[in-house]
């Protein structure tokens, strides 16, 4: 959680802001998981990377939120990834950051979508089959110019549909894209 206390803060928020303005990323990660009731999961995440030799500034934003986890990207990797993954942490301490001091980059326009899923996740909106795709299609609008996602949106919302007999034609609609 940010300190309460000005003076236990070891960075400036605006540093925090920017640091994730330039170099951060709220991601949601959609993929398979036979144990999960529809087959599917919705996963958040805040991140931010940073080459080992500078793992200081990733321990410094760690100590700034007091949550997460560092870790190194891969087996053989000099990349370490600064993570939140933790649903009740992003909410307790990365929203109330970033409403306080607000992205001013397109990176806006992420984190408002990524506020929305996760408060739509915490509301069990994704224990329905509907819920489950308007989440889905709000993480498939974020991060235009990131990597590309391993599924189609249009294949996922297949897979729901033909997975769940309950599923009414009449939610077609859903599958629409911008």
């Amino acid at each position: 959680m940010i300190a309460g206390n000005q003076q236990e803060r070891l960075l400036d928020p605006w540093y925090v802001t920017g640091w994730y303005d330039g170099e951060g990323c709220f991601s949601v990660s959609v993929h398979r998981h036979p144990g999960s009731r529809f087959k599917w999961l919705v996963d958040p995440a805040v991140q931010t990377y940073q080459h080992r030799d500078s793992v200081h500034v990733l321990e410094e934003i760690k100590d700034y939120f007091g949550c997460g986890a560092i870790r190194s990207k891969g087996p053989n990797s000099n990349v370490m990834t600064y993570s939140i993954e933790s649903r009740r942490d992003i909410i307790t301490s990365v929203f109330p950051h970033f409403v306080q001091y607000p992205l001013r980059s397109r990176k806006a326009e992420d984190f408002n979508l990524f506020r929305q899923i996760v408060e739509l996740l915490e509301r069990k909106h994704h224990s329905t089959i509907d819920g489950l795709i308007h989440i889905i299609s709000l993480a498939f609008k974020m991060n235009p110019h990131g990597k590309n996602r391993k599924y189609l949106l249009e294949d996922i919302i297949r897979d729901l549909r033909e997975s769940s007999p309950s599923f009414s034609d009449s939610n077609s609609s859903i599958m629409r894209c911008s």
